[in-house]
């Protein structure tokens, strides 16, 4: 199945930059993003949203493909980090006649022209989709991280779902950080609909840790509190979060069970706030 690129008004890439010695590139604005699959609804179940959250660790664990199938099956939306389009996770996601995946690029490997970034998949088509690259890069590989933003009718209501699925900036400080993440909280304030902000957010130190913490706060944004929390942590912090607003969360887990990642994947259902 051939992908589809678009061109987004809403990102700040470099004009394609190139590391040859490190075998990657940055691709331009018009190849930042793909498409794969088609969706198999007109809208979302205001009373029943299945989400599941994985940083995928580029699928290199054994048993990636079967814990992906099992988590993808019967969910309406998948956020997914660390998407990595070799043969394995493209067939994969091909196989995936339930959902419509939309792709943002961080980076491209030469070798075997093999994409990688973040992905949002569900069961129907958005009806808007952005994305953001970080301006701050990566130290030594000079990389963006980046946040995709998708907009999902929902049954009965006259808001759309947002979606932010965001990868944050690693091995930089708290500012470094902060200015990434600052530039989507000016998108959620001009938005007053449902919104679940969501994905693998680097906070390995007490700085980051509050910075996010504090980001919900000015947002009006709740955090889902896993009852049993085998999220992964780095240095005492967790590294990967879900934060909601306009929704009521009927549900949460950790699978903690599933080793196809480092990560482990968190899955939420949420209503529509009435």
């Amino acid at each position: 199945m051939m992908a589809t690129f678009f061109i987004s008004s809403n990102s700040f890439a470099g004009p394609g930059d190139i590391f040859d010695n490190l075998n990657i590139f940055v691709p331009k604005h018009k190849d930042i993003m793909t498409s794969i699959g088609e969706p198999n609804r007109a809208d979302l179940n205001p009373e029943n949203i299945r989400i599941v959250v994985w940083n995928m660790y580029k699928g290199q664990n054994e048993t990636w493909k079967k814990n992906y199938k099992f988590l993808a099956k019967n969910r309406d939306i998948l956020m997914l980090q660390e998407m990595y389009l070799d043969e394995k996770m493209m067939t994969t996601f091909e196989e995936d006649t339930d959902h419509e995946y939309r792709m943002a690029t961080s980076f491209i490997y030469r070798t075997g022209n093999i994409r990688t970034g973040v992905a949002t998949a569900s069961t129907i088509s958005p009806s808007k989709v952005f994305y953001q690259q970080s301006k701050v890069r990566e130290p030594g590989i000079n990389t963006p991280k980046m946040a995709l933003f998708t907009f999902y009718p929902i049954a009965g209501s006259e808001k759309d779902l947002l979606t932010i699925n965001i990868h944050a900036i690693n091995f930089v400080s708290t500012t470094g950080l902060a200015r990434q993440i600052k530039d989507i909280e000016e998108v959620m304030r001009k938005y007053d609909g449902p919104i679940v902000f969501a994905g693998d957010f680097n906070t390995w130190s007490p700085g980051k840790f509050r910075f996010v913490r504090m980001m919900a706060v000015r947002n009006d944004l709740k955090e889902v509190k896993f009852s049993k929390d085998d999220r992964m942590y780095k240095f005492g912090f967790p590294l990967d979060y879900v934060f909601y607003r306009g929704l009521e969360l009927k549900k949460e887990r950790v699978w903690g069970e599933l080793n196809g990642a480092d990560h482990k994947a968190m899955e939420v259902i949420f209503s529509l706030k009435k």
